[in-house]
């Protein structure tokens, strides 16, 4: 009596990949379309609207106005006095507080570095004064 033996066939070892990269690319879209990106908003500004019949200058007293210049080595001046950065926003509060209708014009240097530039305007809206006035020096 001879035995037979049955061969048991092997799993298939491979697997199929051809819809693979199909998925990978379906993937691959979905996520660029449903990605925000998130934009770099800088610092925003309310710029007044445009006006017909409106000359191009304004008449201030000098009083008034506070300079704050940033020359060229980032030394800050508030009418022409040296200060540091964290002391202006106690002395813009103090100026206010004597007249109300301060208008702060802040000059900056075009070599001056940037943050310097935005650390005194930070400091300039912690002081909350609503009327700044930005300029750029000539060099």
């Amino acid at each position: 009596m001879a035995v037979k033996i049955r061969r048991v066939s092997k799993a298939q070892e491979e697997m199929n990949m051809s819809s693979i990269s199909d998925i990978v690319f379906l993937l691959l879209i979905y996520f660029m379309v449903v990605t925000v990106f998130q934009q770099d908003i800088g610092m925003p500004f309310a710029l007044p609207a445009a006006q017909e019949n409106q000359d191009d200058s304004i008449k201030v007293k000098e009083s008034d106005v506070t300079n704050i210049e940033i020359d060229d080595n980032n030394i800050i001046t508030v009418d022409r006095r040296p200060m540091r950065v964290n002391a202006i926003q106690r002395e813009l509060e103090r100026r206010l507080a004597e007249n109300p209708k301060l208008i702060v014009m802040l000059s900056n240097h075009p070599k001056s570095d940037y943050g310097v530039f935005a650390a005194v305007l930070d400091e300039v809206r912690l002081a909350k004064c609503r009327k700044v006035s930005i300029k750029m020096k000539e060099e």
